[in-house]
């Protein structure tokens, strides 16, 4: 059971640095950046975050977490009802909150146990690693959209150094 205490506590820490990077991109922008568009084929960062948390609500939620949620995906992509910035890193802050809680609760016996998501048949270890996979994707996005957005007043997120990293 030690790889799987292993992956479990890997996941969550992706989890935690990913949350991290995203809420610090977006406290950079202003409520009419978190909604800017680069292009009318591309994703504002409010859309990204609105996907995400359908996302984050159906995979980990719902399908590891017991938790009712009735996803709309097309929805997700609307861009016709702009939330504040604030209301934003709350609602989303609370998803990364719920998000650590679950995982924290699944049991390495439970690691191989099958689930049924958005018409897949996957193990909690692949829905939690496809779920921070896709979390990844999209911060990268919200990284490359602010830095356009803010060019030089972009500020870099970075993550404390580990201790191996403080010897060199």
């Amino acid at each position: 059971m030690q790889i799987e205490k292993e992956f479990l506590a890997l996941t969550s820490d992706r989890f935690s640095k990913v949350f991290d990077r995203i809420l610090s991109t977006i406290k950079q922008l202003n409520d009419e950046q978190v909604w800017f568009r680069p292009s009318s084929r591309s994703n504002s960062v409010g859309i990204i975050i609105q996907h995400l948390s359908g996302n984050l609500n159906q995979w980990i939620g719902e399908a590891l977490g017991g938790y009712s949620y009735k996803r709309d995906r097309p929805v997700e992509f609307k861009d016709d009802h702009h939330i504040s910035k604030d209301e934003i890193l709350l609602s989303f802050s609370e998803i990364g909150k719920k998000v650590q809680e679950i995982i924290k609760k699944i049991t390495p016996e439970e690691i191989l146990s099958p689930r049924h998501i958005q018409g897949l048949d996957v193990t909690v270890m692949a829905a939690l690693y496809m779920a921070v996979t896709h979390l990844e994707l999209h911060a990268g996005q919200i990284s490359y959209i602010a830095k356009y957005i803010l060019n030089e007043d972009y500020k870099e997120y970075r993550q404390p150094p580990v201790n191996e990293q403080l010897k060199k």
